[in-house]
């Protein structure tokens, strides 16, 4: 058989996921986004412009938790590895941390009303709380979709309905989020939003009820024996492919960050539609749904390394775009951010689609399998760059001169301009050169996965099987 026709061979043998599992799974970032998006696109406009807080501190209430996530993240990843139970390694987690999650959403919002006294230390533990609850559920909801299938096309598929669904998540929280605190808090945003945070954990909650019953954990070529902490670091040393993909991430996500937070701050002061915030920013999120499944599709005839570096590419040419244009009419500003989103929505699936592929490069080159891992350093290193995206935005904030509430000196103005056009550009750049250095693609992954089902034979047969060509 020759080399296409076994790479062929290897894909079609590889477990497909039934639509209730890809539905079920995907889905779930619904509820998980709520709170995300909920976190990046209004907790740095709560501290600054509800609670009245300096931005330089607000932006480092944001960011010192990440050195938290540092040890959480992987820390959740080891021990997800490492579970043993009757319903698998990652959706006890899912299930029983949902309340966890829940709780600390509102808590984090509730916490600096609780103690009015002491509003920064409320903030900076209640939002470390929240991203600890967080990791708990989410590392393993993400490490899962490596434990549904081995083949790269369904993971391309789960990947796309997993970010069409954090896509809606993002335009409810975009389009809701503000007009619902107000009017359920009456006026006042503090209780506002308090309100909202219920609302979200609540749905949120149903999602993870959701995964759980729609999914099983029946795909492994790992060891049934614990993987050491030994082993671990042989198979991340070994992982090529996790790090540029991690490295790409790493940096477009800075960029996307401060590229999100700022545009809040542009179109408020800069363009003079405060009124249009959420208008503009959920527009901007409908067109990574709806480019989400055209990448999707297009990730099946082209490699998914080259759908990332199209999708930057883009990008870079949308932000400079809306640099030069001195964009102001709201029209305007929304088409714009309509293809942004869609440029955008392109790594957000190829990400997800990639990773979990990176497992099995691991496991090749180590003869370690370690899942767990792989997904809580990827979630450290996503949560790094948007926290640390978020504190800088705080702190460049407080350098141009930005006082809340407001007119804004000619100053002040373009250095809003700049920090939400022009560093999302260099940023989106950076991360298109480095994902060119990614070495999987479909046929190699497919040759990856069928000489580790030949290896695992090997090992129960005790014979020795020649080296993947």
């Amino acid at each position: 058989m020759n080399h296409s026709l076994r790479d062929r061979a290897s894909v079609d043998d590889a477990k497909k996921v039934s639509w209730m599992t890809v539905v079920g799974y995907g889905s779930g970032d619904f509820g998980f986004n709520l709170y995300f998006a909920g976190l990046n696109l209004y907790l740095l406009y709560y501290y600054t412009d509800v609670l009245n807080i300096d931005p330089a501190l607000a932006g480092l209430i944001i960011m010192l938790p990440v050195i938290w996530d540092g040890v959480s993240d992987p820390l959740m990843g080891w021990i997800v590895t490492r579970t043993r139970s009757r319903f698998g390694k990652f959706r006890p987690y899912i299930l029983f941390g949902a309340p966890l999650m829940g709780f600390s959403f509102v808590g984090m919002f509730a916490a600096p009303i609780w103690f009015p006294d002491q509003v920064i230390i409320a903030c900076l533990v209640s939002h470390t709380l929240f991203r600890s609850a967080y990791t708990v559920t989410s590392v393993p909801y993400s490490s899962l979709a490596a434990a549904l299938t081995h083949n790269s096309q369904e993971r391309g598929t789960m990947a796309g309905v997993r970010m069409m669904a954090a896509m809606i998540g993002g335009i409810v929280t975009a389009a809701t989020m503000l007009e619902l605190a107000s009017y359920l808090g009456n006026g006042d945003m503090r209780q506002g939003f308090v309100q909202v945070a219920i609302v979200y954990a609540l749905l949120s909650s149903v999602m993870m009820v959701v995964i759980f019953f729609t999914t099983s954990e029946e795909v492994s070529l790992a060891s049934p024996e614990p993987v050491t902490s030994r082993q671990t670091l042989l198979f991340l040393s070994h992982n090529r492919a996790f790090w540029i993909l991690c490295g790409a991430s790493f940096v477009g996500v800075i960029g996307s960050a401060i590229g999100g937070k700022s545009i809040v701050y542009y179109i408020s002061y800069y363009a003079g539609h405060p009124e249009s915030v959420s208008n503009v920013m959920s527009v901007g999120i409908l067109g990574a749904g709806i480019g989400i499944p055209l990448w999707t599709l297009t990730a099946r005839h082209l490699s998914k390394r080259w759908v990332w570096v199209i999708g930057t590419s883009g990008a870079v040419l949308l932000n400079l775009a809306l640099f030069f244009s001195d964009a102001k009419a709201v029209a305007t500003l929304s088409v714009l951010a309509f293809c942004n989103g869609a440029m955008g929505g392109a790594v957000a699936v190829m990400f997800w689609s990639m990773l979990p592929d990176t497992v099995e490069y691991g496991q090749w080159r180590s003869r370690v399998r370690d899942d767990g891992i792989v997904f809580g350093l990827s979630q450290l290193i996503s949560k790094a760059g948007s926290g640390l995206g978020v504190g800088m935005i705080g702190m460049v904030l407080s350098v141009i001169g930005y006082t809340a509430g407001v007119d804004q000196s000619a100053e002040t103005l373009q250095g809003i301009r700049a920090t939400a056009f022009l560093i999302p550009a260099v940023a989106s750049a950076l991360s298109a050169l480095i994902i060119l250095f990614y070495p999987l693609d479909m046929q190699l992954h497919s040759r990856i996965v069928r000489a580790l089902e030949h290896r695992e034979k090997a090992a129960r047969r005790e014979y020795r099987i020649p080296p993947l060509p």
